[in-house]
């Protein structure tokens, strides 16, 4: 994520609301609220990228090993993110 970029995009937000007749102190509560959920969203999203990438990389064994899981916890987490990138992008495709 472009931090420069996306706290532009929030301070627009937020001139948007007061346009629309919002009190700025409320507007900018309200974005900020936004603003904490979508970081907090792009971070879970870029670690979950990095389990994957390393989990490739290095394999079920070793991860497990190096996180001090078994194998088995490994496998649900991959499968967790799997499931939930597949449905993220099924829920993006029948938005469009």
């Amino acid at each position: 994520m472009n931090y420069a970029m996306f706290g532009e995009w929030v301070r627009d937000r937020v001139d948007d609301l007061v346009r629309f007749g919002v009190p700025r102190d409320e507007a900018e509560c309200l974005v900020r609220t936004l603003e904490i959920g979508a970081i907090a969203a792009e971070a879970d999203a870029r670690g979950a990228e990095q389990f994957l990438l390393d989990l490739r990389r290095i394999g079920t064994s070793e991860m497990a090993h190096r996180r001090g899981v078994t194998e088995s916890a490994i496998r649900k987490q991959r499968s967790r993110y799997l499931d939930r990138d597949t449905r993220l992008r099924s829920e993006a495709r029948s938005e469009a």
